[in-house]
């Protein structure tokens, strides 16, 4: 009888253990971590909004919607106020846009970055601005934008 009254114990106590810690996991909510982008191309805005598909590795940031939109910028500077050049001497800092028709083509275009400057304005948010030819053109266009997210603070 004592043993299973000591066995029913044990049982009744690894029950309320797991009742209790399954219950605490179920307060939090996972932080908003989406992002805000705004791009501007020969001048004129080509894409403007926001996403959920915002990812991170190292010092390398994206935002993207789906196949219709795509931002990579790496070479993000890690302090505030702080400045990377665009395709100088041993310069690891590049922006790549990609989406649906951003210049009218009718087309998917891909856009990477000649020369230029991505600066950290803030924690959270990029800047960019450059010249930049889409892949296996030789025309020029000027690019400038924004990217922001809470997702960057932890770069």
């Amino acid at each position: 009888m004592k043993k299973s009254i000591f066995k029913f114990t044990i049982l009744l106590s690894a029950i309320a253990i797991m009742t209790a810690s399954c219950g605490k996991d179920d307060d939090k909510k996972p932080a908003q971590l989406d992002g805000k982008y705004k791009i501007a191309m020969n001048g004129k805005t080509v894409v403007e909004g926001k996403t959920e598909e915002v990812g991170m590795m190292g010092n390398a940031i994206s935002l993207s919607l789906g196949e219709e939109f795509g931002l990579l910028i790496s070479g993000v500077p890690e302090s505030v106020g702080g400045e990377a050049q665009i395709g100088g001497n041993n310069s690891e800092t590049t922006v790549v846009i990609s989406g649906k028709n951003l210049l009218k083509t009718g087309s998917d275009e891909m856009y990477f970055s000649i020369k230029g400057m991505v600066k950290r304005s803030s924690a959270n948010k990029i800047t960019f601005e450059g010249t930049c030819s889409e892949m296996g053109s030789s025309t020029v266009h000027t690019f400038s934008g924004t990217a922001e997210s809470a997702a960057f603070k932890t770069i």
